[in-house]
């Protein structure tokens, strides 16, 4: 500020700008005079509750994370706030059936392994959860059938041993139980199937020994069974290749111009059916005495100009 003194003149004295408000920040510009700044009290901690005392200026209390249900866990991380987490209630035996109420916390009530079930014994084992043990109904008769009603318990009845299947014999031993033993339906011949149909018995069909191979010849040996014979496919005919293809059979190509080709330009090159590749030398004559004929392998017949 400035003032006039009467006896030193001009008087200029500092302007004090500060308050006693301690959320700001003060100071002075030469330009404009006094100005003030709100304080960021934000600590960069999401565990804090930041605000400012006009007398003590920053605040940052410790925020209150804690909740009411006693099945979570509380907490606080300075990069995300207030947690909470699952509380862990599980006590590893499954015997037990294992909960969280939220006003108590863990509980824990033993599991009801009862199945109503006559058949059986029941245990908890804290590894395996609950054990069913099967009551063994056994009267130590073979020729009886030893069952458990879940309502009645052990029950036994006569063994049936007519298994329906004409293919079998059927008896019963005390000792050992039913007896249902195969009949042989074995007519001693490779060129029949033996088989035997539970409803009428033994069959004995014919064995069919096409093997769709157009390349063989197919029949049947009562001692052997089927037996293949190879289809030969000639047509003795030099000029053809035979070959058999399983699905048609017999097939003859012509073998085509250049199978009977020597590379050599100095022979016709032909196929006879009855003696195969014929290669006949070639006559180089041009019928001009003024040229000396001859062949060239590479070329064929070549003349060449000579003095007349």
């Amino acid at each position: 500020t400035a003032s006039c003194d009467p006896e030193s003149g001009c008087v200029y004295e500092d302007v004090d700008c500060e308050d006693d408000d301690k959320c700001y920040e003060y100071e002075c510009d030469d330009d404009i005079g006094c100005l003030s700044y709100l304080i960021d009290c934000d600590d960069g901690n999401e565990c804090t509750d930041d605000s400012c005392d006009p007398e003590v200026g920053c605040v940052n209390d410790e925020r209150d994370c804690t909740g009411s249900s006693k099945c979570f866990e509380y907490d606080c991380s300075p990069e995300h706030g207030c947690t909470k987490t699952d509380v862990h209630c599980d006590d590893y035996d499954v015997c037990t059936d294992d909960c969280c109420n939220h006003d108590t916390g863990c509980e824990y009530t033993d599991v009801d392994c009862d199945d109503y079930n006559e058949c059986t014994t029941e245990e908890c084992v804290s590894k395996a959860g609950c054990v069913y043990t099967q009551v063994i109904c056994n009267d130590n008769d073979a020729c009886t059938d030893d069952s458990c009603s879940p309502s009645e318990g052990c029950t036994t009845t006569p063994v049936d041993c007519d298994d329906d299947n004409k293919c079998t014999d059927d008896t019963c031993d005390s000792e050992y139980g039913c007896s249902n033993i195969f009949i042989d339906c074995n007519d001693y011949d490779y060129c029949t199937i033996d088989r035997c149909f539970p409803c009428s018995g033994c069959s004995n069909q014919p064995v069919d020994c096409d093997d769709y191979d157009e390349c063989t010849y197919d029949h049947c040996s009562r001692n052997e069974g089927c037996v293949y014979t190879n289809v030969v496919c000639d047509d003795y005919n030099m000029c053809t290749n035979d070959v058999c293809l399983s699905d048609s059979g017999c097939e003859y190509k012509d073998v085509g111009p250049c199978f009977c080709d020597d590379d050599n330009a100095c022979t016709e090159d032909t196929c006879d059916p009855t003696v195969g590749c014929v290669n006949i030398n070639k006559v180089c004559d041009d019928s001009d005495p003024c040229t000396e004929d001859h062949c060239d392998r590479n070329h064929g017949c070549i003349f060449e100009p000579t003095e007349c």
